[in-house]
């Protein structure tokens, strides 16, 4: 699209002495953006909103490719952790980010910028002028015409360079078994881990001894046998009760916004909802068929009877599947993204990622408010464990109301006590049901002993962690808080 303001403002320089990330020089604006079309995504790697650009930025990046066209991610966190450029380096890693990433550290650039929000586009055009600041999600088919528009401009004015940025991502060097594993579940003397970066799904006896791999490895949606059919960044993992007699292992396939089934016997994939594109709004258009219901990223799964709940992170709600009638829909939450307590129809969530039962409540770890929620399954009433809001976090433990945590994934029930992934904290905490004292059970807060815990189960006593960072998982007793790697002996 052709564009008759004229433009007045210029891109502020990137400021000297910052972390890049996937290029093998610090890139400058006067020396590396002039004559091209920037897109400068302004991004947070814990943010849900912020995981859904970076695909349309990945399909910019393709379509193109040979074109004056530099797309640059600046790093601007919300959590302490965040700030750190080696776990901004692994977020790249996991989410196969492929274009140059600025550290800024201490929000330097966001304010130069004048940004607000997670995610936010900002494009540059060939004479390094500020064009557009867009806030918020962006779709493919807009940014593509905005590119375009600015693309003739330089055109017209002949002042486009010759061709796209001289930049390499990083290497890929890891070569472990799993790769960036998230959720863990057990069930009936199994384990089963969502190998999150291999894009499948790894199922082991309590041993370690690897009994099957479903998913090719590559990133896809395709059903079929195991060994052919694929996932993309799968997470949620229940084994499900099924109408007609039998069980299904259920699949979070976050990446690809679909909820998967397998057969714990022949490990045929089947797709069970979804349209395998990314749902725009909290509302359910079609509940006639459930390939035309699209999610938003489902990231948590429960089994309840025949039921599934499925923690729809990118609606920031509880959804429920519903087999025996062939409904799936929102169940508890507004969709509003917030931290509010009430009715399953007026409370707000923001971004659920895990999900426990214990007795009468649902306990729901609710990521972007660091808080631990719960839901009575008698009343419907929708009230907060421990936590405060979308930037009340730290590390702190003891009586509810002083608890703070740091982005948890992930929370299961054990005997008599809570145990929650607290993420971006590198550790394991109980929450003690009677008293609801918060204390840690495992992880010192060192990324060489735990980095960014994404799942946790109970086997036996025992606590398995996906220790996500660490392409491991590790096993704890929390009788005595020792804890060792769980290691995994690869299938023959």
């Amino acid at each position: 699209m052709e564009r008759a303001d004229r433009p007045t403002v210029h891109c502020p320089e990137f400021l000297p002495g910052f972390t890049w990330i996937n290029t093998r020089r610090p890139l400058t604006v006067a020396g590396d953006l002039r004559g091209r079309i920037a897109v400068l995504d302004f991004w947070t790697y814990c943010c849900i909103n912020c995981m859904h650009v970076l695909p349309v930025l990945k399909r910019i990046e393709e379509r193109f490719a040979k074109q004056p066209v530099a797309v640059i991610g600046v790093h601007s966190a919300k959590f302490i952790s965040e700030r750190d450029p080696e776990n901004i380096r692994r977020a790249v890693q996991r989410y196969d980010v492929a274009h140059p990433v600025v550290v800024d550290r201490d929000h330097d650039m966001w304010e130069r910028f004048g940004v607000r929000a997670w995610p936010t586009l900002v494009l540059v055009d060939a004479g390094g002028y500020v064009r557009d600041t867009l806030a918020g999600e962006i779709s493919e088919e807009d940014l593509t015409a905005r590119i375009e528009g600015l693309l003739k401009e330089g055109r017209d004015q002949n002042i486009l360079a010759a061709g796209p940025l001289d930049v390499a991502p990083d290497p890929q060097t890891d070569s472990t078994f799993l790769r960036f594993p998230g959720k863990v579940h057990v069930h009936r003397g199994l384990l089963y881990i969502a190998d999150s970066g291999h894009n499948r799904i790894v199922v082991a006896g309590l041993d370690g001894r690897v009994e099957a791999v479903v998913g090719e490895g590559g990133p896809g949606a395709r059903d079929g046998r195991g060994d052919q059919a694929s996932f993309h960044n799968p997470q949620g993992l229940a084994v499900g009760t099924l109408p007609e007699g039998g069980e299904r292992l259920y699949v979070a396939d976050t990446g690809n916004h679909l909820l998967r089934g397998v057969d714990p016997t022949t490990l045929e994939v089947t797709t069970v909802a979804g349209t395998g594109g990314k749902g725009e709004t909290a509302g359910v258009p079609d509940l006639s068929d459930l390939r035309k219901v699209p999610l938003r990223s489902p990231w948590g799964l429960l089994s309840i009877g025949h039921h599934i709940l499925i923690a729809m992170a990118g609606s920031h709600q509880i959804w429920l599947f519903d087999p025996e009638r062939g409904m799936i829909g929102p169940w508890a939450g507004s969709g509003q993204e917030d931290h509010l307590d009430g009715t399953l129809q007026d409370a707000a969530l923001a971004q659920p990622s895990g999900l426990a039962r214990a007795g009468r409540f649902l306990f729901i770890a609710d990521s972007e408010v660091s808080s631990i929620r719960a839901i009575d399954l008698d009343s419907g009433a929708v009230q907060t464990v421990v936590g405060q809001g979308l930037f009340d976090f730290g590390d702190s433990d003891g009586a509810p109301q002083q608890v703070l945590l740091q982005h948890p994934l992930d929370v299961t029930a054990g005997d008599n006590v809570l145990y929650v992934a607290d993420t971006y904290n590198n550790k394991i905490k109980e929450i003690a049901f009677g008293s609801m004292l918060t204390r840690v059970v495992f992880g010192d807060g060192r990324p060489a002993t735990m980095h960014e815990p994404g799942g946790v189960a109970v086997a036996n006593g025992s606590v398995i962690i996906a220790d996500t960072n660490n392409h491991r998982l590790l096993r704890g007793d929390p009788a005595t808080g020792a804890l060792e790697e769980f290691p995994l002996s690869a299938p023959a």
